[in-house]
């Protein structure tokens, strides 16, 4: 079993390091609860929300999108602390999920719940070590730099960095509280969108996929915007996900306020149509396994 980022060629004992790593904070964030303190709470909701920008504003929204443009510094940062989530390195992210739209809900899914169930697309398709190496010839645009192959092959290094610098700074309660806990509650949230955010649905959906990809308030509200996952399927390429004044999207409002400050630029709009409500496109069937 293994977790980690594209394998290298030659079998090496660090394998092993990202499967025990995602055991390792799992288990601690077991133990939290046992060494609350409500200063740990708020710390550990700021390295949630931190966690969860970084991987939507950075690894979906930047790395498998390119729906904004930023400089080679803050393109590291995002890499960098995207991998500390631990969700394996952007190359392997991003690459995943392009492939991801190209076979949406088809049998070369990696993770459709309509084909394979709720917890194959949860977490099986990132345990079973049949993803480990991602199809990079569709992430050029990135792979030309190095340090994101680094980062992408030592994905587990930021994941250890992080855990050592809450130690350090504030003992096993913000080990366990800052680092584990939050680091599971995004993980877990981002893995929702793949598992709950297709599937059939009675509600008649915004737009007319081909895919069976449905909008959700509550997932948007825990992902910080990715929940309006049918827009996002119609729009992919756009920054903003929320489209109507009511659909919450904080990715977006935190990459609106980084581009006022020139940190990142260019970022892409969905047009002005999406903005009009369109016909409400009936229910799709869920396709059939097989």
């Amino acid at each position: 079993m293994s977790i980690g980022p594209t394998a290298p060629h030659r079998r090496s004992p660090l394998r092993h390091i990202p499967t025990f790593l995602v055991l390792a904070v799992h288990a601690g964030a077991l133990f939290a609860p046992l060494l609350f303190t409500w200063h740990l709470l708020v710390a550990a909701l700021a390295s949630y929300v931190v966690q969860m920008f970084v991987i939507t504003g950075g690894y979906h929204r930047y790395f498998a999108h390119r729906s904004y443009k930023t400089s080679r510094v803050f393109q590291f940062l995002l890499a960098w602390v995207g991998a500390s989530t631990m969700q394996n390195g952007p190359l392997w992210w991003a690459s995943w999920h392009r492939y991801h739209h190209r076979h949406a809900d088809t049998p070369s899914d990696a993770h459709s719940p309509v084909l394979r169930g709720f917890w194959y697309a949860h977490i099986g398709w990132v345990m079973d070590g049949t993803h480990d190496r991602p199809p990079v010839d569709n992430l050029r645009d990135f792979t030309r730099y190095p340090e994101l192959r680094f980062i992408d092959r030592f994905s587990w290094l930021p994941v250890a960095v992080f855990g050592a610098v809450t130690f350090l700074a504030g003992g096993l309660g913000a080990l366990l509280w800052v680092f584990a806990l939050a680091t599971v509650a995004s993980f877990h949230a981002t893995l929702f969108i793949n598992s709950l955010a297709h599937g059939p649905t009675r509600r008649p959906r915004r737009y007319d996929t081909a895919d069976s990809s449905r909008n959700s308030l509550w997932l948007a509200l825990l992902t910080l915007g990715e929940g309006w996952h049918n827009n996002h399927h119609r729009f992919m390429s756009v920054t903003r996900q929320g489209f109507r004044w009511w659909e919450i999207d904080v990715t977006y409002y935190i990459l609106e306020a980084l581009s006022l400050v020139g940190v990142v630029r260019s970022l892409r709009q969905p047009p002005a149509s999406a903005r009009l409500a369109p016909r409400p496109a009936r229910p799709r069937p869920a396709p059939q396994p097989g």
